[in-house]
């Protein structure tokens, strides 16, 4: 009896150090006990990138571009739909376009294809209609009086204020101006995001990744490749309840039986490991550690590995995906034109059509950009917690350097 008091002593001490532990190291795991709201959404680095596009926009703005060679196709083209917000006088696109921009060399400049595309049938309406620094850093700015079947459709949904609807037609428009451009790959952003310094490389890395990992797969494509993630919703999920509950008797279970084996096989394990000890920690003490490690969170006890892996569940939101073109052109442009009307949201639908057609959905980790809006487009309320935590982790000195050191070995290479 005593043995066992000690025993119970010395494990809530260890219990305890865990707790403490965990506490520091999974505050910022939105699925987390401990996750600490306040300090999570500190934009560490964020706040640093969106005053380095801010200012970068404003150079580009104020002094006169020279003009440079494009590569024909572009490796990427980057498509922006941007509306006005209700609610508030300015928008996001400026430090989401510089961002995109600012620390780009020449030659990964050159590959680069960017359409923005103010989404009012009156593009004054939008605070950004003729600033210089959108006028000089878009390499083409449509409208919807472009085309005067567009132009209709879009007077249409204004009138009728259909957000949903109208959002996919302005998406399915972007993506039609990138196809156009013949890129091989086609990336579309919404307008209140930020990119971290050296996206580029790390993307194309990405693609290349993605495309070798689908034709292992026995894809001849994949659908989309996603930049960024929100971690709320993959950490642990109510529907799973069944597979932890068995996974954590199985594991009580085993403990139980190695105790009961190694008290009958062991020498002098009758002796240490009574029948009262063999209990209690295998229905008090390993209880408590598999609550603790749920509590811990999903993405702070099993957070998902550097690199490109399938995301096929609970994948928030649509901030930023790369299409292949030929994907754009087959699937997502047919299926956009068949469905003019449909009121599921943008993201809904790109992920109804991967759930029918069973299309691979690749996704980059650690992301890339970082949801920096607070009110959506369609609604003068804030939003709240569409945020990557770990992309605020990120080191303003590590990116630069890695950033250069791929710049100096393309230019060895070139």
């Amino acid at each position: 009896m005593h043995a066992n008091i000690g025993l119970t002593l010395g494990f809530f001490f260890i219990y305890s150090s865990l707790i403490g532990y965990i506490r520091s190291a999974c505050w910022k795991d939105p699925t987390s006990i401990f996750f600490q709201t306040q300090r999570a959404h500190v934009a560490r680095y964020s706040a640093h990138r969106i005053q380095e596009a801010i200012r970068y926009a404003d150079s580009v703005g104020t002094t006169q571009q020279e003009e440079t060679s494009r590569r024909n196709p572009p490796e990427l083209c980057v498509g922006i739909p941007s509306v006005r917000r209700d609610g508030i006088n300015a928008t996001y696109l400026q430090s989401t376009l510089g961002s995109l921009q600012q620390g780009l060399s020449a030659v990964e400049r050159a590959g680069l294809y960017f359409i923005v595309f103010l989404a009012h049938t009156d593009q004054e309406k939008h605070p950004d209609y003729g600033q210089p620094w959108l006028t000089n850093m878009a390499d083409r700015l449509p409208s919807y009086s472009d085309d005067p079947e567009r132009l209709a459709i879009a007077r249409k949904m204004e009138a009728n204020q259909t957000h949903g609807t109208k959002s996919k037609f302005d998406y399915s428009i972007v993506m039609e101006e990138c196809e156009k451009t013949g890129a091989p790959y086609i990336l579309i952003v919404e307008d209140d995001v930020v990119f971290l310094d050296g996206w580029r490389h790390r993307t194309m890395e990405a693609l290349n990744t993605a495309t070798t990992k689908s034709w292992e797969a026995g894809h001849p494509n994949f659908l989309y490749l996603r930049l960024f993630y929100y971690e709320g919703l993959l950490g642990w999920n109510s529907e799973s309840w069944l597979t932890y509950l068995a996974s954590s008797l199985a594991v009580a279970a085993s403990v139980l039986c190695f105790l009961l084996l190694a008290r009958r096989y062991v020498p002098m394990g009758q002796i240490y490991i009574t029948r009262c000890t063999s209990l209690l920690i295998a229905l008090v003490f390993t209880p408590l550690l598999i609550i603790l490690f749920f509590a811990a969170g999903g993405n702070c006890t099993m957070p998902r590995p550097d690199g490109v892996h399938l995301m096929t569940e609970n994948a928030c939101c649509g901030q930023g995906f790369v299409f292949p073109r030929a994907t754009v052109t087959n699937e997502l442009l047919p299926l956009f034109r068949g469905n003019l009307w449909s009121e599921v949201p943008t993201d809904s639908f790109i992920e109804e059509h991967a759930d029918a057609t069973g299309a691979l959905r690749w996704a980059l980790t650690p992301v890339v950009m970082q949801h920096i809006g607070v009110r959506s487009s369609h609604s003068p309320n804030p939003k709240h917690g569409i945020w990557n935590y770990a992309f605020e982790e990120n080191d303003v000195a590590s990116l630069a350097a890695e950033h250069s050191m791929v710049n100096s070995q393309t230019e060895e290479i070139t």
